[in-house]
């Protein structure tokens, strides 16, 4: 049986209105690969929006443009990118958190599962080896995407962004406020990672 990420890209899932398309994420997939930067994240601004499918999707679309890609797993309360993979979450509480990747079925995308670690989230970012490790990966990656929990979440998607230099908003159409998005873009440009672009949801 194939995971649900292999039936998005392969085109067997059915997908629930308002998530986007796979035709449509290569699009920007091939937009955020003409930055230059290579760490990115993508949030939402509250809960609830389909990230991990989201940068699942991104991250695979650059994989098959030949990238190399890093696809992390940065919501470590929630965290539901195993599930888009089908893989299982390393449930050893003594590793590291930040030292289990393990490679997908599609060449060239790398995954970081949320192994059983009790670190709390805010003391995995503001560790020194948080920045080693992203030094790290961008000498063996060409990309490095993060999901990312939603801005609502605290104080801890931003010490994450600290560590991005760019970020991807997903965006509910009608429902999230300009004044809203514009406050998202504001956070995050203060901790120094800068909104390229937006994915839109009806």
């Amino acid at each position: 049986m194939l995971s649900p990420i292999e039936d998005i890209i392969y085109g067997g899932y059915k997908k629930k209105k308002g998530i986007v398309s796979f035709d449509e994420m290569k699009v920007i997939a091939s937009k955020v690969e003409k930055r230059h930067p290579s760490v990115l994240m993508v949030t939402s601004i509250p809960a609830g929006k389909s990230v991990a499918m989201i940068a699942a999707e991104m991250a695979a679309a650059l994989a098959l443009q030949g990238k190399k890609v890093l696809l992390v797993e940065g919501d470590r309360k929630k965290p539901s990118l195993h599930e888009w993979f089908y893989m299982e979450r390393p449930a050893d509480m003594n590793q590291e958190p930040l030292t289990t990747v393990l490679p997908t079925f599609l060449p060239g995308l790398d995954i970081l599962l949320a192994n059983g670690s009790n670190k709390k989230p805010i003391d995995i970012w503001l560790s020194p080896s948080f920045k080693q490790h992203v030094a790290s990966w961008q000498e063996t990656y060409d990309r490095v995407i993060f999901s990312a929990p939603s801005l609502s979440s605290g104080v801890e998607t931003e010490l994450l962004a600290e560590g991005c230099q760019e970020a991807v908003l997903v965006i509910q159409r009608k429902k999230d406020k300009f004044e809203e998005i514009r406050k998202a873009q504001a956070k995050l440009e203060r901790a120094g990672c800068q909104v390229i672009g937006a994915v839109y949801q009806k």
